[in-house]
């Protein structure tokens, strides 16, 4: 499913409408010059078990580069920013470069062909680690078949052992049972033995009282005998009994003993083929441990190699924001200019503002491009951290193989231990079987003793039954001594013998009486003897009891132990193969996510490259248009300092102007006062004319003297005439409107006396001659001016 979904995603990556590399005549994934990797029927190459496919950092998959002839408008399909921006951002330095500087490096074409060939690579890779994936799934399966077997054959070593410990748990209930049976039957016994002895007592109380009216004396001898022969015998009873359970005990912890040797025999055996089952799969998980530590290791290079390729990505990427940052700084230059244009042209305000909104929308499109950037350095980050997360994974997988490794030695270690421990087992088993058959010697010596003891008591019982016998004569002869009382009571003299040689029958009698007291303490003091023994043989019985149970006990406890053992090692390898499937399905899911997300971000690199193109165009457009408007802002430059030349002329002429009409305002007032003397003079001429002939002399000279100023008033008057030939000349060669104006002002303003403007227009006459011989200098300055703006 993996292979599909890469390939249909390929598929969609390669149909966008844009050609594949032709110009370099190679196979794919031949022009590297690496060695061609091996195949495995599908063109991927092999990659080792359990490999997670590689989450490259810096690179994404890439697609065929496009042709050389479109390789400076047209972005190709997969390749990563780094490689793309870095001829746009020549391109967009480009335009600026034409401005100050014609001549530009245009980009390497070869670069999207060797950027596109590691990219096929990557997803020949991406194509193998997935084949490796489903082979490592296919040998989870066989795994997990061979787990299902292992743990059949675990549940029969189970039920094997739940049949021997039921049959244990049986054997104990029959010894359970027997020991209460022999307890009730001895207290049958005992109850037996009770009552016949209370009916015994009873016969022997009234035969006492019977014999006590006769004589006292000798039947409470008899009675204490009798009672004392009695506690005896309950004893000796109560010994025997005891003797019988403790045979039977022996008997049965020797059976017990038999089927336990047996059953230890049985789970030495199942130990022993249980070890071999688990150091059989210990070695195979070792080993598969170790191919899997070799494979992470692998797969920990190719990470380490693609992270140093991711690092010189970023390097690439920081190296662009620092070639956008430029770019950003021409643009504000550009601006900067721009404003600079338009506050000396206002003429082109309005395609500057225009210009100024399409810049903004550049700079609104370089922001979003830079969000872009940040959002793309975010995911990056993000696919380190994947990274550093699968590294910090493989660590963790290599620290729980270590731990399993020492689990493994501590488990042999733990087996070593018990089969040790089994070892001494059996041979304190041993011992104790040379300990019970000495046991058995001393029991068959303790038997032969009883039997001794047994055969004593019956000569004791012998000679009981015949001072018993001779009691019942002695009874019988006081019966026959009371009949023969009444019957004797004559005979007192004979009766006093009787009870002479009675007395001394008697006196005998209390002899061997005491005699065989004392052969009767004997009895009691080996009987006690004997007890002691019987004491000492069931303590040291009890205690061997005790340490057997105690053994078995142990040999119990160890056996579950290593049940409840060799559960948690199946239960952790369950858990810990489920952990591992869990991360396989992890990592699947991942690089699933992680295809998702790179076809996302493919269809988002073919928007971003389009619109990149389109930006470009855009930029193209606008570098063409400021372009024009430099051309433009410099014709305009240019046409500026001609008018500040001709400016500074006009302003030099009216300054100069400005002091030819203060001189000839001066003149004026001079003027002013010669005209004034001249009419202060006229009526004095005419006084002269009346009085004569002087008179008329006088009047000759003043006619001259009124010549004067008459003359002085036609040369103002033809002075007026050429300065107005002069300055109709100037309008025409100048063309200015501001100067006739301020001529016609001038004119204006002397206009008020005819006399007035004849003289400002015969002051003017000599301006005309300085203004031609001033021009060259004027234009000099000029020039000097236009060299200053221009630096």
């Amino acid at each position: 499913m993996l292979g599909s979904k890469s390939k249909s995603g390929l598929a969609e990556a390669k149909s966008d409408g844009k050609p594949e590399a032709k110009g370099s005549g190679k196979p794919e994934g031949k022009g590297s010059g690496r060695p061609e990797p091996k195949s495995n029927g599908k063109g991927t190459p092999p990659t080792p078990k359990g490999e997670t496919p590689p989450t490259p950092k810096g690179e994404r998959p890439r697609k065929p580069a496009v042709p050389k002839a479109n390789a400076a408008y047209s972005t190709p399909p997969s390749a990563p920013r780094p490689a793309d921006k870095s001829p746009r951002s020549s391109d967009r330095k480009s335009p600026k470069g034409a401005t100050r500087i014609t001549t530009t490096t245009p980009p390497p074409p070869e670069k999207p062909g060797k950027v596109a060939k590691p990219s096929q690579e990557l997803q020949a890779q991406l194509d193998a680690v997935q084949e490796e994936l489903k082979k490592a799934m296919g040998q989870l399966v066989e795994k997990e078949e061979e787990k299902g077997k292992v743990l059949e054959e675990l549940e029969c070593a189970k039920k094997v052992a739940d049949e021997a410990n039921a049959k244990l748990k049986e054997a104990l209930d029959v010894k359970s049972r027997a020991v209460e049976d022999e307890k009730s039957n001895a207290v049958e016994l005992e109850q037996v033995s009770i009552d016949s002895a209370n009916t015994k007592e009873d016969e022997l109380r009234r035969k006492l009282k019977t014999m006590q009216s006769q004589q006292e004396s000798d039947a409470a001898a008899l009675h204490s005998t009798v009672e004392q022969l009695e506690k005896a015998r309950y004893e000796l009873a109560d010994a025997i009994d005891a003797k019988n359970w403790a045979l039977s005990q022996a008997d049965d912890a020797m059976r017990a003993s038999e089927v336990n040797t047996q059953k230890i025999e049985l789970l030495n055996a199942e130990v022993e083929r249980l070890k071999g089952l688990l150091d059989s799969e210990v070695e195979s998980k070792s080993k598969e441990a170790a191919e899997e530590i070799g494979k992470l290791e692998a797969e920990n290079s190719t990470l380490k190699l693609e992270l140093e390729k991711g690092k010189l990505a970023e390097k690439r990427v920081i190296e662009l924001e620092g070639v956008v940052e430029q770019l950003r700084v021409d643009v504000a230059n550009a601006k900067k200019e721009c404003s600079k244009s338009d506050e000396l042209v206002e003429e082109w305000k309005k395609k500057a503002q225009l210009l100024e909104f399409q810049l903004d929308e550049a700079d609104q499109s370089i922001i979003l491009k830079g969000k872009s950037l940040d959002s793309v350095m975010e995911e990056l980050d993000e696919t380190s951290t994947l990274l550093q997360n699968k590294e910090s994974e493989a660590a963790v997988l290599q620290d729980n193989v270590r731990s399993l490794e020492e689990e493994v030695a501590r488990l042999k270690e733990d087996i070593d231990l018990s089969s040790e421990r089994l070892d001494a087992a059996e041979k304190e088993a041993a011992d104790l079987s040379a300990e019970v058959e000495g046991l058995r010697l001393k029991l068959q010596a303790v038997e032969e003793e009883k039997m001794e003891a047994l055969n004593n008591d019956e000569l004791a019982s012998s000679e009981i039954a015949t001072l018993t016998e001779q009691k019942n004569e002695l009874a019988k002869e006081l019966e026959a001594s009371k009949d023969e009382v009444e019957k004797v009571k004559k005979a007192m003299e004979g009766l006093a013998s009787a009870l002479h040689e009675m007395s001394a029958e008697s006196r005998e009698a209390q002899e061997k009486y005491l005699i065989k007291q004392e052969e009767i303490e004997r009895a009691r003091a080996q009987v006690d003897e004997l007890n002691m023994s019987l004491q000492n043989a069931k303590e040291s019985y009890e205690v061997m009891l005790d340490e057997v149970n105690y053994e078995k006990v142990c040999l119990k406890k160890s056996v579950e132990r290593m049940e409840a053992e060799a559960k948690n090692v199946s239960d952790e390898w369950q858990s810990k193969e489920q952990s591992f499937v869990n991360s396989i399905r992890k990592s699947e899911e991942e690089v699933v996510a992680i295809k998702a997300q790179m076809d996302k971000y493919l269809a988002v690199v073919n928007e971003k490259e389009t619109e990149n193109a389109e930006l470009l165009e855009k930029m193209n457009h606008l570098e063409a248009q400021l372009m024009e408007a430099n051309k433009t802002s410099e014709e305009a430059k240019a046409e500026t300092s001609q008018w500040k030349d001709k400016l500074l002329d006009k302003e030099n002429e009216l300054q100069n102007i400005k002091q030819e009409n203060e001189d000839l305002q001066a003149k004026e007032s001079a003027a002013f006062e010669k005209i004034k003397e001249l009419s202060s003079l006229v009526p004095n001429a005419k006084d002269g004319a009346r009085n004569g002939s002087n008179k008329e002399d006088d009047n000759d000279n003043g006619g001259c003297e009124d010549d004067e100023p008459v003359v002085v008033v036609a040369k103002m008057w033809e002075n007026s005439k050429v300065t107005d030939y002069d300055s109709s000349k100037e309008k025409e060669n100048d063309g200015e409107s501001e100067v006739d104006l301020e001529s016609n002002k001038g004119e204006t303003t002397l206009d008020s006396n005819g006399l007035q403007s004849t003289k400002i227009n015969n002051g003017s006459t000599s301006p005309t001659k300085q203004q031609q011989k001033k021009k060259p200098l004027l234009k000099k300055f000029g020039g000097l001016l236009k060299k200053r703006s221009q630096t």
